[in-house]
């Protein structure tokens, strides 16, 4: 069995959904149904930033995760935290994922917008960190979901049940490979 463990925020733990239309959850079914035999532990806490990621983490990697999708940003970008500072935190969690054994998965958020320069700087904080790191980027956790009521809660942001199978749909073909990766195929 591979184990993943989905390290986020409310966008992974399913604010406002059932638990079983989580992320984490809707993630595990479809891998299920593709006969993939793999465990998806939901590690997102809703509110949480890049730092509040890190102080879990250590906690989190007792359950010996496989391959971690690393899913911050919305929280920082939000309150407008300091690029740096949410660029190292993220580097520490990559790096404890790594120092684990375990594959990482790093996912910006790239839809978000409106906070002039700092959206370019915030978004490019991804592209290098994974290029850091050596691990795959996911550039936008979020395509075309913000705004579109089709794919949200009434807040216009969270992904509401459509929205989070948008989110798996396009969070498979980056994470196949690595599942591949893990099994040695």
């Amino acid at each position: 069995m591979i184990t993943i463990l989905a390290l986020g925020d409310s966008l992974t733990t399913g604010y406002g959904l059932a638990p079983e239309a989580s992320f984490a959850s809707r993630l595990e079914q479809i891998l299920n149904r593709e006969g993939r035999d793999v465990r998806v532990i939901d590690g997102g806490v809703s509110g949480d930033t890049a730092y509040d990621g890190l102080r879990r983490i250590d906690r989190l990697l007792a359950h010996n995760p496989d391959l971690v999708i690393v899913e911050f940003g919305t929280n920082d970008w939000y309150s407008g935290l300091p690029v740096e500072e949410i660029k190292a935190n993220l580097a520490r969690i990559i790096e404890k994922c790594q120092g684990a054994g375990a594959l990482v998965l790093l996912t910006g958020v790239r839809s978000l917008s409106g906070q002039g320069e700092y959206d370019a700087r915030f978004h490019n904080l991804y592209q290098e960190l994974a290029r850091e790191k050596q691990v795959p980027l996911m550039p936008d956790f979020l395509p075309g979901i913000p705004g579109n009521l089709d794919l949200t809660l009434p807040d216009g942001l969270h992904p509401n049940e459509a929205g989070v199978d948008a989110i798996v749909a396009a969070v498979l073909p980056v994470l196949r490979p690595l599942l591949d990766e893990v099994l040695g195929e």
